[in-house]
């Protein structure tokens, strides 16, 4: 009996004094929690979230299964640019609780910002699952479709988005650009604009709704809304870099210059706008700047290909042909498909006396693009030069085709079937020349000598008496035609 007594007292008191320990830990410690909790909450209110992570860090190590504590604790670390850090929290607060929607979307805004767009996607589908009513699991999901460019489906969840939540500001925003890279700029304009309804200060979009504008022609309207945006952010380099692109659209380079100027002072890396101030420099006949700036653009950024095919063509206007082939070529090395770029070369080719090396570019340059005026234009002339009129006539044929309200394009046609002899189809087409450009000298002459064929006289007496009025037109840098001069117009009105 000793040794049960002796063992039941001890059991007697220390069974009681067990439990009164665990009473005092289990209470101590869900009090703990607790006040760390909301004391990480208060700390993220007031945007202090090391501190909230430091609160949140000692209730896990406590050992706290809550999976808020981790979501808040992965919130944290998020806003803090911890990004790993916040998708193992977010995980292990899913891992705790798997239908923690906004973990799931959470960790997927996080996954989006890594650029791991597509594990992105598949949180937020598992979000949309968990709830067919979240309109923030389709704007971000729509975010990541504009990503990876599947604008289509990116509008498709930002209207989803739109129709849960109505009066988001940031879903019409967002839809409105990708409307606007969909080439819907009325759609896009409409979005903006209900966008601004929703939030009037909202300086992104009244900068979106001047993009749109600008696309459709409207500069004025896009300069009215570049400045709105301006109003909201002084800062706004982007808008300042767009306003100028707007003026300098509407012909007024000297306003557009001040405004490239402001965007430098705030966005001194942009290599386009260096590209765009040379381009404005040189409208108004400063070339040396204009040269500068566009030589800055290539050094910051040496694969924009613009700035080199600017720099080429500003290069080939002042004749500097060789240094202009240099930058075509560059930016053909850049973009390989850029069917203009080839016929500028080819231009610069020509003026340099290599016909051969000037065909094989233009021959590329339709290649890429069956409707290049630039290379029909040249390969028509080269073709005419050379003799071979039918092959002329087909490019000349082309060229009308593609820019039929150029009396240019005619008149080449028109020139060139006189030539062969088709004298009633060049009148034709000299006519048409003329119906758009009545003071066209060239047509005037060539449709004279094609009446003269014909065997009216008197109207093609009448055509050279009136490109007599008219001064000469300007001899081509490549030698492949001449224009008519006053001495042989008055030999030939003499003569008759």
């Amino acid at each position: 009996m000793k040794n049960g007594v002796s063992k039941m007292r001890p059991r007697r008191w220390i069974v009681p004094l067990v439990a009164v320990v665990v009473l005092i830990t289990v209470s101590a410690w869900a009090e703990s929690v607790g006040s760390l909790l909301e004391s990480a909450r208060y700390a993220q209110r007031m945007g202090d979230h090391a501190k909230a992570i430091e609160q949140l860090t000692r209730a896990i190590q406590i050992g706290t299964t809550n999976p808020d504590v981790y979501f808040r604790r992965a919130f944290s670390y998020e806003r803090i640019g911890n990004l790993a850090e916040a998708i193992k929290d977010y995980t292990r607060a899913l891992q705790l609780d798997p239908t923690l929607v906004t973990a799931v979307n959470n960790r997927g805004s996080v996954l989006f910002r890594q650029g791991n767009i597509d594990h992105a996607i598949t949180d937020f589908n598992r979000a949309i699952e968990l709830n067919p009513s979240y309109a923030l699991a389709y704007y971000n999901r729509g975010n990541a479709y504009y990503a990876k460019e599947n604008l289509s489906q990116a509008v498709s969840d930002f209207t989803e988005a739109i129709k849960l939540n109505p009066e988001d500001a940031d879903s019409y925003n967002n839809r409105g650009w990708a409307y606007l890279q969909l080439n819907k700029p009325q759609d896009a304009i409409a979005d903006f604009t209900r966008a601004l309804e929703l939030s009037p200060s909202y300086a992104l979009a009244y900068f979106n709704r001047g993009n749109a504008r600008l696309k459709l022609g409207d500069a004025d309207g896009a300069i009215k809304d570049f400045t709105s945006a301006i109003g909201l952010n002084a800062d706004y380099g982007l808008a300042y870099f767009q306003r100028g692109n707007a003026y300098l659209t509407k012909g007024d380079p000297d306003k557009a210059i001040e405004d490239y100027n402001h965007a430098a002072r705030v966005i001194p890396t942009h290599a386009e706008l260096y590209t765009n101030r040379g381009w404005a420099f040189f409208k108004k006949g400063n070339i040396a700047q204009a040269l500068r700036d566009l030589s800055k653009s290539v050094s910051i950024q040496p694969k924009l290909t613009r700035a080199y095919v600017n720099r080429g063509w500003i290069e080939k206007s002042v004749h500097e042909c060789p240094r202009a082939v240099k930058d075509f070529s560059r930016a053909l090395e850049l973009d390989a498909k850029a069917a203009p770029v080839y016929a500028y070369r080819a231009e610069c080719y020509l003026e340099m006396g290599q016909e051969s090396q000037a065909a094989q570019d233009l021959q590329e340059a339709i290649r890429l693009d069956p409707a290049n005026p630039d290379a029909l234009l040249l390969l028509g002339m080269l073709k005419e030069k050379s003799g071979d009129y039918d092959a002329a006539i087909k490019y000349f044929t082309a060229l009308a085709s593609a820019t039929p309200d150029d009396a240019g394009a005619h008149f080449n046609l028109g020139e060139t079937l006189g030539k062969q002899g088709r004298f009633t189809e060049a009148v034709a087409e000299l006519n048409r020349a003329l119906e758009l450009n009545p003071r066209y000298r060239e047509a005037l002459v060539s449709r004279a000598a094609a009446f003269e064929f014909l065997g009216d006289r008197e109207r093609a007496r009448s055509d050279l008496a009136a490109a007599l009025t008219l001064p000469e037109g300007q001899k081509d840098s490549y030698g492949l035609r001449q224009p008519a001069t006053a001495v042989n117009l008055k030999r030939i009105v003499t003569a008759k």
